[in-house]
This record gives C-alpha cells, structure tokens and sequence, in this order.
C-alpha cells in the first residue's frame, strides 16, 4: 500500500506546484523557475514510484523537443520564458502517450482564458469614461494558469495509469 500512496503524494505534489505556478502568474505574470525546476527534479521519483514502467528517455526526448519549439517562440517574441520552461518541465511528466493531450488542454485553456480577459478588458474599457482606445494585442495574459489546466489534467491522466497503460 505504501508505494501507491507515496505515488499518489507525489502527483500532489506536482499538483500543487502547478497551481503555485499559476497563481504567481496570475497575480504578477511571473512563473518562479522555481516552479519548473521543482518538477524537474520530482519527476524521476514519479518514475521510480510509477506502478508501471515509465520509459524516462523518452519522456526527456519530448521535453527537449518542447523546449527547442518553445525557445523559437520565445526567440521570436511569441512567448514568455516562463512559460516555455513550464511547458518544457510538464511535457517531461507527459511523455509521448499523453504530450499532444497536455499541449490541446493548454491550448484551449488559454484560448479560453484570452477570450475571457480580452471580453473583461473590453468591457472596462467601455464603462470607463476615458475615451482612449484599447489595444487588445497589449493585453497581457497569465499563460502559466492555462499550462497549468493542461497540466492537472495531465497528472489526472497520470493518476489513472490503467487509462493509459490498459492490461494486454
């Protein structure tokens, strides 16, 4: 029993340090490197505590193919560092089985979640009674709160390894 419930604290963990994330990023649009170091660092005991045989080489391999993409995005100004290196440390956890599940939760989260500023943002601005323009395109958006939607659902996914390792 010991080694389910130590696997199950260390989802967690992860958990929580996901939301941190997020929180930070949504009160001062700054994720912690610590954040992504800490899941970087907890992700081998997942593998050791893993109720079935995690293939590690290749979870790096993706995380390091998410970490070239996203360092062109940030090269180009499209994307936060911060949140490149969130991405990157939870794409390690999600591996190929579950990488594109985690990258489409994000994605619809944020676009979710840039809807829902960008309509509040709008909405301030016509009840203010300054009559300035407003520059959507300025606005920013808390990423972090999207990877980590994406993120959760991954470790839920993780949380029910019969879901996405089946017995043969």
């Amino acid at each position: 029993m010991f080694p389910q419930l130590a696997y199950t604290y260390v989802l967690v963990l992860a958990a929580t340090i996901m939301v941190l994330a997020a929180l930070s990023d949504a009160a001062r649009f700054r994720i912690p490197n610590l954040a992504s170091l800490a899941l970087l660092v907890l992700f081998p005991v997942y593998v050791y505590l893993a109720p079935h045989t995690v293939r590690w080489g290749e979870h790096l391999l993706v995380m390091l193919v998410v970490l070239g993409c996203g360092y062109y995005l940030f090269a180009k100004n499209l994307a936060g560092a911060g949140d490149i290196k969130l991405i990157s440390a939870i794409s390690l956890w999600a591996g190929p089985s579950l990488c594109l599940h985690f990258l489409f939760i994000t994605a619809v989260s944020g676009g979710i979640l840039s809807l829902g500023i960008g309509a509040s943002t709008l909405l301030r601005a016509k009840m203010s009674k300054d009559a300035a323009p407003v520059s959507l395109a300025k606005t920013p958006i808390p990423y972090g709160v999207a990877i980590a939607v994406g993120g959760l659902c991954t470790l839920a996914l993780l949380s029910h390894p019969d879901l996405i390792h089946p017995a043969v």
